[in-house]
């Protein structure tokens, strides 16, 4: 082909095919027959797609082979000095093809490619050549290969490329949670805008698989619908009734992890739309959010007092998640952000982060666990970000016995201790930095706080237990590849 007929479509300059077919015509004013229609097989299946399609009922009732595409005459209409005539050309926009030069093969690609070498072939003439062919399976070298001369040490292009890999570095900022080299407990949230359309991308997504737990609103869905996702057991779902509307929550969680449902609640009622979730897993209650952008504030603030003081009765660590449609991006908005700060909560995202395309901030987290880290991901299926939330630290408890109980906020490196036996004190390799202390009798209760590096902790005796709650605080890193 050597003009450009339709370049959405493909139909363009350089596009190759083979002649299948010729339809002829007669002209009106002469009766003369002449082809008014050629049938091509382009070697690209996408190529000419559009141009079939819209000849789809003349190829059926002609029974025509429903891969040819059918190209007809172009006029271009040539210039001249008179004035008084206007010359057009009118012909097919092809022309016989069996070898092209390697100017003219520049923007094609194709499966099979056959390149003719010859002497004196600079690299740039090499490089366009070769890369024509799709796959180097498909790449054929006629005649001695001479590979061409490096670049010169001052050449501009290898410079360039030498101070961009140097001093122009793109840092990659998004975090990849999964690439963590700990097992830990990390919840995946999502608006996931029809989860019956995007499954197979959930199913697919290597972040979403590898979180302990994956809470997805708006989910669209039928109780018809086919759910499942490999590996996770889904511990709440709500649908929509009949008809498919931005309604619904889905949790899914690791088999091999234990829960307990607290509370949900929806809210539907023409204006106000609100729905919740709030499942207790280990020590921490994970609340799962939903709340229309038609929502009054004063409907978001009763929903919200009610699932958290219902959830504190079960444990005291709380994080809620969710789409809640209130831009934090917009300062007064920051109410809501005061509001949560009543019930202990902060915010655990970065303010003034985009949680949507349209660079908004809706959706967010509110935590009073320490240790817990949060950020935004991406989505290619949705008009929200997702959210990841991953503990940070360990929580473990151990006993001395009955009599005796010590509280210890750590930070997480053990080097070396061991407990001889109950009567023994604790002896540790490295230096204790203790905040405050004091001497009692055998049966008060301790409380300290100590800072200290331990890396392996024996015990004994059976009996003896030691209760801790260890809080490992970690650096975040950035890392370039060179």
């Amino acid at each position: 082909m050597t003009v450009n007929i339709d370049t959405e479509d493909g139909l363009v300059n350089g596009a190759c095919g083979k002649l299948i077919a010729i339809d002829y015509g007669k002209l009106q004013k002469t009766n003369e027959t002449v082809p008014c229609r050629i049938w091509i097989k382009f070697n690209e299946e996408k190529t000419g797609r559009k141009a079939r399609a819209n000849f789809h009922n003349v190829m059926r009732n002609r029974n025509i082979d429903l891969s040819l595409t059918p190209v007809e005459p172009v006029v271009r209409q040539i210039n001249t000095r008179s004035t008084n005539f206007k010359v057009e050309r009118k012909q097919f926009p092809l022309v016989p093809c069996e070898t092209m030069t390697i100017y003219k093969s520049q923007g094609g690609t194709y499966e099979k490619v056959v390149v003719n070498l010859k002497k004196g072939m600079t690299r740039s003439e090499l490089y366009v050549a070769c890369s024509r062919a799709t796959k180097s399976i498909g790449l054929y070298l006629n005649g001695d290969f001479v590979p061409p001369k490096p670049p010169e040490p001052k050449d501009a292009v290898a410079m360039m490329f030498k101070n961009m890999r140097s001093e122009r570095m793109l840092k990659f900022s998004l975090e990849f949670p999964e690439e963590s080299q700990e097992e830990r407990f990390f919840v995946m949230f999502h608006n996931v805008q029809s989860l019956n359309k995007h499954i197979f991308d959930v199913r697919s997504d290597k972040t979403f698989l590898s979180a302990s737990m994956i809470s997805l609103v708006e989910t669209w869905t039928k109780p018809s619908d086919c759910l499942e996702i490999e590996g996770f057991k889904i511990i709440h779902r709500r649908d929509c009734n009949d008809i498919r509307k931005p309604f619904g929550q889905i949790t899914y969680l690791k088999n091999d992890l234990t829960y307990e449902n607290i509370t949900e609640k929806y809210e539907y009622s023409g204006k106000n739309h609100i729905e919740y979730s709030s499942i207790k897993i280990d020590d921490i209650c994970i609340i799962s959010v939903y709340n229309s952008p038609n929502s009054s504030f004063d409907v978001l603030k009763r929903h919200m007092n009610e699932v958290i003081t219902i959830s504190k009765g079960f444990c005291e660590n709380i994080m809620v998640v969710g789409d809640f449609n209130i831009n934090l991006k917009v300062k007064t908005n920051n109410k809501f952000i005061e509001y949560m700060k009543s019930f202990g909560l902060r915010l655990n995202n970065t303010l003034n982060r985009d949680s949507t395309n349209a660079k908004t901030q809706i959706d967010y987290c509110f935590t009073n666990v320490i240790g817990l880290k949060s950020d935004y991901f991406e989505s290619l299926t949705s008009f929200h970000k997702p959210i990841w939330i991953r503990k940070r630290e360990v929580l473990t408890k151990f006993h001395f016995d009955e009599t005796e109980d010590i509280h210890t906020n750590t930070l997480f490196n053990i080097d070396d201790a061991i407990i001889d036996d109950q009567s023994d004190v604790m002896e540790v390799d490295e230096e204790f930095s203790f905040d405050h202390h004091k001497t009692v009798d055998k049966n008060e209760q301790i409380d300290l706080d100590m800072s200290f590096q331990l890396e392996d902790l024996k015990v004994n005796d059976p009996s003896d237990m030691m209760e801790i709650e260890e809080q490992s605080f970690s650096e975040d890193y950035k890392l370039i590849d060179s």
